[in-house]
């Protein structure tokens, strides 16, 4: 490492640790686990079964139209002996628009799942973040980590506000 780049490096953790003292005696800093808040919340709950229930309904019928696809293929391979060549092209050939479909829907329910994923998860954790600037403010908290967000290597458990968030969330 060249001197600038130590120089540099030096600089910064001099920064850094010049402004440990800054945040002083009144500051106090809680954690919240959103993460287990989500999972762990009647609202949350209720949402991942809800995503989960639509899971299973499009993994069923996109397995009927597999099902359909692989039984197409299976008769086409059987019958390719005594089929005309006219007959096993256009078998080839529906065979071919039948498992394209099947793998736009695929691709199309994933998609959609994906999205409505994002969009329960988000308006919970906007209702979330409300509760948990509640519980911080009537608490005198001044900074609210989320240890599942990021590298949170220790905090005190009196600190954790997880479960007084979860208690009110479930509340509202």
């Amino acid at each position: 490492m060249t001197t600038s780049r130590w120089t540099a490096l030096i600089a910064g953790i001099c920064v850094a640790i010049s402004a440990v003292p800054a945040l002083g005696q009144n500051e106090k800093i809680g954690f919240v686990d959103m993460q287990r808040a989500l999972q762990q919340s009647k609202q949350g709950k209720k949402a991942l079964a809800d995503l989960q229930a639509r899971k299973e309904s499009i993994q069923k019928e996109l397995e009927g139209k597999k099902d359909e696809v692989v039984k197409l293929e299976e008769n086409l391979k059987r019958r390719a002996v005594v089929m005309r060549e006219e007959e096993r092209r256009k078998g080839a050939e529906e065979f071919e628009r039948k498992r394209f479909e099947l793998s736009l829907k695929v691709k199309e329910s994933e998609s959609q799942l994906q999205a409505k994923y994002e969009e329960s998860v988000g308006k919970l954790v906007q209702a979330l973040h409300k509760v948990v600037l509640e519980v911080a403010k009537q608490q005198g908290y001044t900074l609210i980590l989320d240890p599942s967000a990021g590298p949170v290597l220790y905090f005190e458990k009196a600190d954790d506000l997880t479960d007084e968030v979860l208690k009110r969330f479930d509340k509202s």
